[in-house]
């Protein structure tokens, strides 16, 4: 029996392994299995070269035992483990050799993401500490004449001694602490094992009891507790539709069938799996509003769950995509943090959003009833994302519907464009507005219903900052309805002489009304004869914030610049023409003055804003309805 004592400094490396590392300690069967299927893996190749090698041990297995009355947690394989010489340098000299310097390299190695020093055998294997008081390894290497046995509580000291043990493999014993008595229970155990190493490719063995009424054990079954092959390693061509719409029950929880699943593998500098699967209704069970929300895909390194719930693969606007993804180009030990910054998950995030964007355009051509529901329930992220993903707005915004004036229902803007053709349009033109029952009412709509011009109309609350950012689809630009340089109609020459005349006509009256009204909130009034039946109408300057963004601005708490607003007047409108002659009347006419307030009052109320004093309105109104009577 050999003694070895820990150095002072050992203490600091389990804290940093428990603490930093590993941030959830069910892990460590995770790791205790990995370990096993690697070194079987190591002698299966082995076996390739030398078909003596595996002599009658020629069915690799992971087996694990359970002996409450001991309180010992087993984990037997049957791989190529370790030699003297090679224990002495995982284990032995590794462990006294932490020192002060050792316990820096670590801390960096979390800072810096050097995955290198974390993938090591003998890190998983101490994450075995994290429920242990005391851990016995017993190996045997077909390379080595003898095996040996290590032994450690982690508290002083380690021993290492010959063991009796004659077969290839390894036998790791957990003798289980007070504070995790729960690990020797059979269903936990299996639990962990669905869960972290369900699709390890070595069968995974139990002891499984069948007891009676009384709790008797009757008898006691070695039977394999997981499934080995996971179905996004399998061929598309041997999974049936319902197998596909069965694991994604099962793995997101939601009862309904997913609007489409999306099997890739691809293969290059970076290589990986996934089956993503793109929901059809919500999900009660995942709250997509917050974006916090732990509801993302799983990651699979070597066919091993490292991350239930792994933010770092897809955007967050794409966070009710659920699914798994498989690699083995990340090591099996790293931690959250390290993901953050992998490389190899920012490439693999890349290939995935561009998949699932795809899948969707592919949903929407040929499946447009379930798409629509789909819209239904995930548009408001997706119109989220036209603001915020720079890079891909324009395919965000080619998945996702919006109203159409003409069309009276939602379509697409490829569909809108579609449609203009015929007339050559270069434009996609929109109206901003607080809700769609009172958009349709917009004086600014008549010249677009008469010219048979299609608008979309923008009235989710979202859509205020939509405009802001989303200015271009497909080379077309967007452009507002309240644009004063809209002319869907070629004017002839008697007409453009007309429009000229009137506005000399009118040039005093558009002074006055500026002025009375106030220049400091008007930045110009000016005429509009393509506003229906309307009195006047307000607009907002070309880039500047629209009314329902400054609105949503100012419910945040956002400081707003002061805008000016533009003021147009529909010279055909009866009461502008009353007003005009008032004005060549008395230009100091009280009563045009009231009117001209109230008229701006009624503008600023079609605008969908908020009159300042709304008692002040009212007081107008039934003063004229009060003369209207007499």
């Amino acid at each position: 029996m050999t003694k070895h004592n820990f150095e002072a400094e050992t203490w600091k490396v389990l804290e940093l392994l428990t603490h930093s590392i590993y941030s959830n300690k069910e892990i460590f069967l995770r790791e205790l299995i990995s370990n096993s299927a690697d070194a079987i893996d190591k002698a299966r190749i082995k076996s390739l070269t030398d078909t003596t090698f595996l002599g009658d041990d020629s069915k690799f297995e992971i087996k694990i035992r359970v002996d409450k009355e001991k309180n010992l947690l087993i984990i037997e394989d049957n791989g190529i483990w370790m030699t003297a010489d090679e224990l002495h340098k995982c284990i032995w000299t590794i462990a006294k050799s932490w020192t002060s310097e050792f316990v820096e390299k670590l801390k960096k190695a979390k800072e810096n993401a050097d995955n290198n020093l974390i993938w090591q055998f003998w890190v998983g294997f101490y994450s075995a500490f994290m429920v242990a008081d005391k851990v016995e390894l017993e190996t045997k290497s077909p390379l080595d004449a003898k095996s040996h046995k290590w032994i450690s509580d982690w508290k002083s000291e380690y021993e290492v001694i010959t063991s009796e043990k004659e077969s290839r493999g390894t036998i790791v014993k957990l003798f289980i602490d007070e504070a995790n008595k729960e690990l020797l229970e059979e269903w936990k155990v299996k639990e962990l094992v669905k869960k972290y190493s369900n699709y390890v490719w070595v069968p995974i063995l139990m002891d499984i009891e069948e007891k009676d009424d009384s709790g008797k054990v009757t008898w006691t079954k070695q039977t394999q507790i997981n499934e080995t092959k996971s179905i996004w390693t399998k061929s598309k061509s041997e999974i049936k539709k319902e197998e596909y719409n069965s694991f994604y029950k099962t793995t997101s929880m939601d009862f309904n069938d997913p609007l489409t699943h999306l099997h890739n593998n691809v293969e290059g500098a970076v290589s990986y799996k996934s089956l993503l699967y793109i929901p059809c209704e919500t999900n009660m069970f995942a709250d997509i509003r917050d974006p916090n929300k732990e509801y993302w895909p799983k990651l699979y390194v070597k066919n091993v769950l490292i991350l239930e719930n792994s933010k770092e693969l897809l955007p967050v606007w794409l966070r009710f995509i659920s699914g798994v993804v498989e690699t083995s180009d990340i090591p099996l030990n790293v931690s959250r943090e390290m993901l953050q910054s992998n490389t190899v998950l920012d490439k693999i995030k890349k290939g995935l959003t561009k998949k699932v964007i795809s899948g969707m355009k592919k949903s929407l051509e040929n499946d447009t009833e379930n798409y629509n529901k789909f819209l239904e329930n995930f548009w408001q992220v997706l119109k989220e994302w036209i603001y915020y993903e720079w890079d891909l707005k324009e395919e965000i915004a080619g998945v996702v519907k919006f109203k159409s004036l003409l069309q009276g229902k939602n379509i697409t803007l490829d569909a809108y464009l579609e449609a203009c053709k015929s007339t050559e349009k270069k434009e996609i033109y929109y109206i901003v507005w607080k809700s769609e029952a009172e958009v349709l009412s917009s004086p600014y709509l008549a010249q677009f219903r008469e010219t048979s011009t299609d608008v979309i109309l923008f009235t989710d609350p979202i859509d205020a900052f939509i405009v802001q950012a989303f200015t271009e689809y497909k080379w077309h630009k967007l452009k507002s309805i309240t644009a004063g340089d809209i002319q869907l109609k070629e004017e002839s020459q008697e007409e453009k002489e007309k429009t000229e005349n009137t506005k000399k006509d009118f040039k005093d009256f558009l002074e006055l009304t500026k002025n009375t009204i106030g220049s400091d909130i008007l930045e110009k009034v000016e005429l509009n004869e393509n506003l229906w039946d309307a009195l006047w109408a307000l607009k907002t300057p070309t880039n500047w914030v629209n009314p329902q963004m400054e609105k949503m601005m100012k419910s945040m708490w956002q400081e707003v610049p002061v805008q000016k607003r533009i003021l147009e007047l529909n010279p055909n409108n009866g009461l502008v023409k009353i007003m005009k002659q008032e004005f060549q009347n008395n230009i100091k006419s009280d009563k045009l003055q009231e009117m001209m307030s109230y008229a701006y009052d009624q503008a600023i109320l079609l605008e969908g804003w908020e009159l300042e004093n709304m008692w002040e309105f009212i007081k107008k109104v039934n003063k004229f309805a009060g003369n209207y009577l007499k």
